[in-house]
């Protein structure tokens, strides 16, 4: 499912480069099952780019519904490739 959400996304960006996609089901706040999605990138948002984050779950959704055969919702994140290392090198020394 990982696969599938970076190629989908890839497209829709030009300044940044996905590097990784961690996918996990989850309960929202109303008790529904979603898909947390986290997007791991390189390069800088801004502009377009920054403009296709807000709809980009709205364009995500019937691509995972087609090829992957799910209609749960997808809650995204992204996060810098910088900020990503600089959180699991912080857990790790927990």
């Amino acid at each position: 499912m990982a696969r599938v959400v970076a190629k989908a996304l890839s497209r829709d960006f030009e300044n940044i480069e996905i590097i990784t996609v961690n996918v996990a089901r989850d309960v929202g706040r109303d008790g529904g099952e979603i898909l947390r999605i986290e997007v791991v990138f390189e390069g800088t948002m801004k502009g377009q780019d920054a403009r296709q984050v807000a709809g980009a779950a709205r364009r995500l959704r019937p691509i995972l519904q087609e090829e992957v055969d799910t209609d749960l919702y997808p809650l995204l994140s992204f996060v810098s490739k910088v900020d990503y290392d600089r959180g699991h090198r912080r857990s790790a020394g927990d």
